[in-house]
């Protein structure tokens, strides 16, 4: 085989959502050619001298590879190797970029409603649907998960197509539901509803503020939260609905708390949601909210 020459083989991919991806190649002559190595990268640069391929695969000779269908972007070359197991120099890149399911369509008609009485304390949340796919939903009490529910109605605090009524403490509370498709990680659609249990006499802050800090854009931000309350207060900090921390002392900030400016930080691209919930210190008494929605990255 001439060693001197880099391989002829041009790599063409071809794919089927149902199916597979497969690499072609146009045949070596030479006759002492014993076959070919088929080497993989999770990055680039992807080349014999990269130091980030691996071998994924050894063949005789043969002209084409079903690679499968992987889920992340890999990417691929060839080498020819003779009878006396010398290799040639890489083919061209190839790169195979999985496809994106489409999401599932919104939930239709999605509809919450409160039932009982708040102010009495006794009361509950039934969310309704005309959808008539198989759906589930996990339900929310003040950001932390309180239940799944796959029976309809759908409901807070009891489950499996019951209707019931509870006290949850004197205050403000939020249920929220968020459904998908049965058994799968799909989601189709949220909503929640706020309410105040008992009679509010406690008053709420005298003004709260929230501040962007870093810069979302180049991936790097935080949240600082200040309020004018002289009261000794508390706040509890969320990140995209799911609790983050416990904020004892001013300032108040993400994703640093205890009295430290926020420090940044990367939370993956995309849209994100902060909010602060204030209590009175060492009490579930809310006195106030707030919450501000950054897009990361690009």
């Amino acid at each position: 085989m001439n060693w001197l020459r880099a391989f002829a083989g041009i790599l063409v991919l071809w794919s089927s959502s149902a199916a597979a991806a497969t690499m072609s190649w146009s045949a070596n002559t030479e006759s002492d050619l014993a076959g070919y190595h088929i080497y993989q990268c999770n990055v680039q640069p992807c080349a014999p001298s990269s130091g980030n391929q691996s071998l994924l695969v050894t063949l005789g000779k043969v002209t084409t590879f079903d690679i499968g269908t992987p889920t992340i972007t890999r990417h691929y070359y060839i080498t020819a190797f003779d009878t006396g197991n010398r290799e040639s120099v890489g083919s061209n890149l190839l790169t195979f970029t999985p496809q994106t399911a489409a999401p599932a369509p919104a939930l239709a008609n999605l509809k919450l409603t409160v039932i009982g009485n708040p102010i009495l304390g006794t009361w509950g949340v039934e969310g309704s649907t005309t959808d008539l796919r198989d759906v589930m939903t996990t339900v929310y009490l003040d950001g932390e998960m309180y239940l799944t529910d796959r029976t309809p109605p759908y409901s807070f605090p009891a489950s499996s197509g019951f209707t019931t009524t509870g006290k949850f403490g004197t205050g403000s509370h939020k249920v929220e539901f968020v459904f998908y498709l049965e058994g799968t990680s799909s989601e189709i659609g949220r909503a929640n509803v706020t309410v105040q249990e008992g009679s509010s006499t406690i008053s709420l802050p005298s003004s709260v503020k929230l501040t962007v800090v870093g810069n979302p854009a180049a991936n790097a931000w935080g949240i600082d939260g200040t309020t004018s309350d002289l009261r000794d207060v508390m706040a509890k900090v969320y990140l995209d609905g799911n609790l983050h921390h416990v904020e004892n002392y001013a300032p108040y900030s993400f994703p640093g708390d205890n009295g430290i400016t926020a420090t940044i930080g990367r939370f993956g691209s995309g849209s994100h949601t902060v909010q602060f919930v204030f209590y009175l210190q060492n009490t579930t008494t809310e006195i106030g909210r707030s919450s501000i929605t950054v897009r990361e990255g690009q």
